[in-house]
């Protein structure tokens, strides 16, 4: 379980998560809602102890993370895989490179065992084919897809991390990308690998979804389903997820 209690941090004199306090399952499947800046990824973060609130725990099975050292925090960071915004892929390593390379890093694993590790992912998210491709000449769509299988390449995690999973693709790729997000977290509670989706795209976080969470002014100002969403009287909100009842009345 993961454990917010009274989370507040700050970026010099700006505060961007105000007292924020939350529980989620390793099995949920969770969009993070916001605008731009608005504290999201900073929550990924925190979950990851990459960075620290200024006051505030956070509890990932019991354990208060905030207090551990770095080298006690892998163990927990393992927990989790995140594939970042933009990939974070490494431009001068091919795909078959960028997969391998936190098992290299991170494993005893020798080279054949590393092999079949890679090529066993890469067929997963079908992108066996473009194994030897650099990143560079990789649509948007199959660097997301790279990223993933990364993620995924070190450890079995108990929950996928996904900051703006589909933001600056094309809609039939974005959708793709949703397909395979649900994919990769079936099954049905406890024994699914959940996972917490970032977006302020809010018709790709309910392709995915069954729990919302939106900031506002760096507090959780909705915290329910998509029937509760849909049924908010909160009237700032209802114009950040205005499109979808354009998309609902459309139908």
């Amino acid at each position: 379980m993961i454990v917010f209690r009274d989370v507040t941090l700050a970026f010099n004199s700006k505060v961007v998560l105000d007292n924020v306090s939350f529980q989620a399952d390793f099995h949920e499947k969770i969009a993070i809602l916001g605008g731009s800046g608005g504290g999201k990824t900073t929550i990924l973060r925190l979950m990851l102890g990459l960075i620290f609130p200024d006051s505030g725990k956070i509890f990932i099975d019991g354990q208060d993370i905030t207090v551990l050292s770095e080298a006690r925090l892998r163990e927990y960071r393992m927990k989790f895989s995140i594939v970042f915004q933009e990939g974070a892929l490494f431009d001068s390593m091919n795909v078959y490179e960028n997969v391998a390379f936190c098992l290299r890093e991170y494993t005893k694993f020798t080279e054949e065992e590393i092999e079949q590790r890679v090529r066993e992912l890469l067929r997963r998210l079908n992108i066996e084919g473009a194994m030897y491709l650099m990143t560079n000449e990789l649509s948007g769509g199959m660097q997301r897809r790279v990223a993933i299988a990364r993620s995924l390449a070190e450890c079995q995690p108990k929950m996928m991390l996904y900051d703006e999973a589909t933001t600056g693709l094309d809609p039939l790729t974005a959708d793709n990308i949703c397909s395979l997000i649900n994919e990769l977290s079936q099954g049905e509670p406890p024994d699914r690998t959940g996972f917490i989706i970032v977006t302020h795209k809010v018709t790709d976080a309910t392709k995915v979804a069954e729990r919302y969470i939106y900031i506002r002014n760096g507090k959780i100002a909705f915290d329910g389903d998509i029937q509760q969403m849909r049924q908010t009287d909160d009237v700032e909100f209802r114009k950040f997820i205005n499109e979808l009842f354009v998309m609902e009345q459309c139908r």
